[in-house]
């Protein structure tokens, strides 16, 4: 439960940051993990249980979010010029093959599973922060050199 509080709150955290100094590759990436966070939170709220606690089976809906979030900062990444939505692209695919290692039952202990499945998010909402930091530093040099 810990862990869970600590990601919301770096999401919430770089959600606002995205929306108040990043442009829009920035409001875009921390949108999708924003409602991916939602998403998981109603899912776990109208099921009355953590689903995701056995990592023995493949967890269907983080499937559908991981493979709904790849094709979206795939698709910011080829729209708008920034070299890190090609890194979050990067780990959020580790996301996704990992769903289709466990789907397609190939031997994988289930604490690799949980690694690929979880790390990517964290290092993807890392990297937004960075790359909303980064724009914002740059806007700034830009205003004060016109």
């Amino acid at each position: 439960m810990l862990r869970f509080l600590l990601q919301a709150l770096l999401i919430l955290v770089v959600f606002i940051a995205a929306w108040r100094a990043g442009d829009k590759p920035e409001r875009y990436v921390a949108s999708i993990y924003f409602a991916m966070l939602i998403v998981s939170t109603i899912n776990a709220l109208a099921i009355g249980r953590q689903s995701d606690t056995d990592y023995t089976d493949l967890h269907n809906l983080r499937f559908v979010l991981d493979c709904s979030a790849l094709a979206g900062v795939v698709f910011v990444a080829l729209r708008y010029d920034r070299w890190w939505t090609l890194w979050v692209g990067s780990v959020q695919f580790i996301a996704v093959t990992a769903h289709l290692l466990r789907a397609l039952a190939l031997p994988m202990p289930p604490i690799a599973y949980a690694v690929m499945e979880r790390w990517p998010v964290w290092m993807a909402v890392m990297i937004t922060a960075i790359g909303t930091y980064l724009h914002r530093k740059r806007s700034k040099q830009q205003l004060s050199a016109s």
